[in-house]
Formats: structure tokens, sequence, C-alpha cells
């Protein structure tokens, strides 16, 4: 499907958040808010936001980075010295702020677009963290984690997530063990909603779904948890 992108700035009070967004050609089928890796809004992310706009989905991905450092792109991972970087941004973050700047983004969205529906909420890796912090903060259609880091400690966040989500972990990811994926899939079972969705890859590592990742990228897997976002997607994040 045809699709058109733009680099945009977000009002952020006095001040303005850069963001990339892709748009279908055709009438919308739902919006998307893609929370980025740690390495900044890079062409990986910027692809993933195409392929959602040739699916039909309108997909913005906000520059979280932005209080520290703009337009930050630190690459994939490969470099052990800008991986060390991204790693330093991530620690740096503050996620407090970043939940109002993503929730503001949302809204943003709603009103550039005249949406009159909840956008979902889709995350990699620290931005597979923030989304389960902002489906808490703020109503979503849906929210999608895609292997995100530390929530083990976030079970009450994804209990008040006050949408349907979905959470996917590489059974070999070097960032999840498998406490964490165990932790992770118990608090999901325990919100009784039989909507929510948990999946795991046999074989596949952290960072999987990013084919920029050459030593992560896992062509199987990728295909699968796309599929599998596809039809949570067409489910839960209707146009209306």
């Amino acid at each position: 499907m045809q699709h058109s992108s733009i680099d945009v700035n977000i009002p952020i009070g006095d001040a303005s958040m850069g963001g990339y967004l892709a748009v279908p050609a055709t009438a919308p089928s739902g919006a998307i808010v893609v929370i980025q890796e740690i390495f900044g809004v890079t062409p990986a992310m910027r692809a993933i936001a195409d392929d959602f706009a040739s699916q039909g989905y309108i997909a913005l991905v906000p520059d979280i980075y932005w209080r520290l450092q703009p337009n930050l792109d630190l690459g994939n991972g490969e470099d052990a010295e800008m991986r060390q970087l991204a790693v330093d941004y991530s620690i740096r973050y503050d996620e407090e702020l970043g939940t109002q700047d993503l929730v503001a983004a949302a809204d943003w969205l709603k009103s550039f677009l005249e949406l009159t529906y909840q956008p979902a909420v889709l995350g990699f890796c620290l931005g597979g963290r923030m989304a389960v912090r902002v489906a808490a903060a703020a109503r979503f259609s849906c929210m999608v984690s895609m292997y995100g880091v530390g929530l083990e400690k976030m079970g009450d966040l994804i209990h008040a997530a006050s949408c349907p989500v979905q959470f996917h972990f590489g059974e070999n990811d070097n960032h999840n063990p498998l406490t964490t994926i165990d932790a992770v899939r118990d608090a999901t079972r325990t919100r009784g909603r039989t909507s929510d969705e948990f999946f795991t890859y046999p074989g596949a590592e952290h960072a999987f779904y990013n084919r920029f990742r050459l030593d992560r990228f896992n062509e199987a897997a990728h295909q699968l948890a796309r599929e599998r976002i596809a039809r949570f997607l067409a489910q839960h994040t209707p146009a209306a």
C-alpha cells in the first residue's frame, strides 16, 4: 500500500519534540504511537513505521530523547561504543517526564489528523517498557510491548493498563531472562482479560524484530510476530 512520511514537531509546553510520521494513502485502519529502541529515531524505527503505514495504519515515532539530545541516531547496536552511548542515554532518560511526553504525542496525533478514535501504542526494548507506562497513564486502544526491558518490576502498571495488552519475547533474550518472562506472563494472566496475549519465540534474541540489527534479526520470529501484531491491531484499533 502506498504511503507518505514526514518529520514533525510536536508541541510540548513552550518547546517541541521531533518525530517521524508515516501515513497511508487511503483511509487509515487506525493509528499507532511507535516508541523507539534505545538508539533513537533510527532508519530501523522509520522503516517499522513505514511498514505499519503500508498495512493501513498511521504511525508516529516520537523522539523520546529530545530533552537530552534531539535527533539522535546511534545505529542498531553493532558498534560497542555507540551501544554504550545508547545505554547511557537510556539511563539518563526521565521515564516520568517521558510518559507525559508520549501521552502528549498521542494527543497531538489525534488533534493533528482529527482522529475520532484512540491510537494504539507499541514499543521496542526501552520503548516496550514505556509502552506499559503510557498504557497505564492514558487511554489507548491497545498496547504491544516488544521485548520490553525491566518489566518484572512493573506488574502493577501492567495491571493498570486500561486496554488489551500483547507481549512478545525472544526465549534467548539476554536482557530478559526466563524469570522476567515468567513474571510478565503471570502479570498478564492475573489481569483476567481474555483479550490479553503473551508470546515467546524459541531461538530468538533481544531485538529479533529489527531487520537492521543483522546480528539479532530473526526472520521467522519477525514474520510470526508481525502477523500476530497485525491481527491484534485489527481487533482493537478500528478506525471510527
